[in-house]
């Protein structure tokens, strides 16, 4: 079981108000522990990179969507979010958790950061903070507890040109994959460029994903994210999640066998 935590504008554009968001978050962690909720997924994105995004087709006339680094280029930045550093960012992200991880730990809650989704440096002078793997380290060793962890996302980790299998068998040897998604991309320029497509035709290798979640013991949710869109399907995508669940649980037996 997981459970989103929501944006938290305040503390990432270091607005004056972030110590008051910072209370409200460790309450609403306190109230998850409670309820028995054991993971929290969260993001640390002042700005997400959406207007990078396109639509083509697919297989089966299936909708798929694509980025392109490039439609971004040249777009001002926002004067309700303004610019902010990758320095600035870290040190937001640094006393956030230093601030919340305490209050995870006695609740028995694990925090699952989201990596920043398009994994761009920058956009409309926001800078992304958790966009390598490199940064997902830092995250962790930032402060080492089991309820500071990622959220791995084996589609994102491929869009960095990253071995996801690999990715997750280092995060996940050290306890710190509390959460993950499941999905697949075909890459024509790390971190710039990229095509979401079915789960079992892009570049990253699925079947030896599921064997690392395996070899280290992964116990935590998995969803297929990101669900191709197929003609016909019903506003909640039923077709689409239906292939994608049905292959991830082929997946998972052909790992076992």
């Amino acid at each position: 079981m997981m459970i989103h935590l929501g944006r938290m504008y305040a503390v990432m554009h270091g607005r004056s108000n972030a110590d008051e968001e910072i209370e409200a978050v460790k309450q609403n962690i306190r109230i998850v522990g409670r309820l028995g909720i054991p993971v929290v997924e969260y993001n640390f994105t002042p700005l997400r990179a959406s207007e990078g995004y396109g639509r083509t087709t697919g297989r089966g006339g299936t909708g798929l969507r694509n980025y392109d680094h490039e439609r971004t280029q040249g777009n001002p930045p926002l004067q309700n979010v303004g610019e902010h550093t990758r320095e600035e960012m870290w040190l937001r992200l640094e006393f956030f958790l230093k601030q919340v991880i305490p209050v995870a730990e006695d609740a028995g809650v694990r925090l699952a950061l989201h990596p920043n989704d398009p994994p761009i440096p920058i956009f409309r002078g926001a800078a992304q903070p958790v966009r390598t793997i490199a940064d997902q380290k830092r995250l962790i060793e930032t402060f080492d507890s089991p309820s500071n962890g990622i959220t791995l996302d084996t589609g994102v980790t491929t869009e960095m040109g990253e071995d996801a299998a690999e990715a997750i068998r280092y995060f996940g040897s050290r306890d710190r994959i509390n959460h993950v998604h499941f999905r697949n991309v075909r890459v024509d320029v790390p971190y710039y460029k990229y095509l979401e497509v079915m789960h079992d035709e892009g570049d990253c290798d699925m079947l030896g994903c599921m064997k690392a979640f395996a070899e280290v013991g992964y116990k935590h949710l998995i969803i297929p994210d990101h669900t191709p869109e197929f003609s016909d399907d019903t506003v909640g995508s039923q077709m689409g999640w239906a292939f994608a669940i049905g292959y991830l649980h082929a997946l998972r037996h052909a790992a076992e066998a």
